[in-house]
């Protein structure tokens, strides 16, 4: 095959690819633009660029070359997502994925920049490049991006939606501890909290602020009380767990615990051995059982 017949059929190829249009949501309103700072890229240090610019925009330092050694990896000559959204976790941001067209203007009409990444080449030939989607015209036609060198650029939507869809939809919001992602969801939100170390038990009375009938969130929430000493309250909030989750079985456990840690022995008595009737076979609460019972166990 000769080189130009290489060169048409790719073309064909990328002409040929199917889009979504933009979502209805995406209308009103029609235009978004937000105002976050700007941070040229050098070489292929596309990611640290793309996470100081998050990081302005929550008033923290973004310096992108004191960010290179944190999140650049020099044999792959780029960053992964993963180390992004570590570096957002340990100043105390929530890192949550946006991998949707819908989440991403939710995002953007809440006034959340969403960092993305995207594949610029082929599926097969990839040219990874993180970027910041600040807003987007036209009713989502055109999105608005720092990208690269080049501030406040944007591309068609088209051609936008290919590139993210080649990185399999990856993005995600940076936001401070009071604030949840307009997208946000129970499930995605406890998976995105788990490793969260500063500023935890903010984040997560925020997150059963937002959903106050889910139990694995009060459950996460009753934990991060119980880690910071606040044995009361986590009581209270164990309590509250098992009345939204009453299978949940490791609930009941660390309920029977906190019970105990406040003197209520038999009342923790009967958490544990309804923790151990949910879960049999779980040997945790079976050493469980066996401390708090004082070896008697349950009937």
């Amino acid at each position: 095959m000769t080189f130009r017949k290489i060169i048409v059929g790719l073309v064909l190829l990328l002409a040929g690819c199917q889009t979504l249009p933009p979502p209805q949501s995406a209308r009103q309103p029609a235009d978004q633009q937000l105002d976050v700072p700007f941070i040229a890229q050098e070489k292929y240090q596309c990611g640290p660029a793309a996470l100081g610019m998050m990081l302005q925009w929550n008033s923290l330092p973004g310096d992108a070359e004191a960010l290179v050694d944190e999140v650049w990896l020099p044999e792959r000559k780029g960053s992964l997502g993963i180390e992004l959204m570590a570096a957002g976790r340990a100043r105390g941001l929530l890192a949550y994925p946006v991998n949707r067209p819908e989440a991403l203007f939710s995002e953007l009409q809440a006034g959340h920049p969403v960092l993305i990444l995207q594949n610029l080449a082929l599926k097969r030939w990839p040219r990874w490049h993180f970027a910041v989607v600040t807003g987007y015209r036209d009713g989502g036609d055109r999105l608005i991006l720092h990208s690269g060198t080049r501030e406040t650029t944007t591309s068609h939507w088209n051609r936008f939606i290919r590139t993210w869809a080649r990185a399999d939809y990856w993005g995600m919001v940076l936001l401070p501890a009071g604030e949840l992602p307009a997208s946000a969801r129970p499930g995605p939100l406890l998976h995105a909290l788990a490793p969260q170390k500063k500023d935890a038990l903010r984040h997560w009375q925020t997150a059963v602020s937002r959903f106050p009938n889910d139990g694995k969130l009060h459950f996460a929430y009753a934990n991060a009380l119980w880690q910071a000493g606040r044995k009361a309250d986590a009581l209270k909030a164990f309590e509250k767990t098992v009345t939204l989750a009453p299978t949940l079985a490791p609930a009941w456990n660390n309920l029977a615990y906190a019970r105990l840690d406040q003197g209520h022995r038999e009342a923790a008595r009967e958490a544990v051995c309804r923790a151990r009737t949910l879960a049999p076979d779980d040997a945790n609460i079976d050493g469980s059982v066996a401390e708090i019972t004082d070896g008697t166990g349950c009937p």
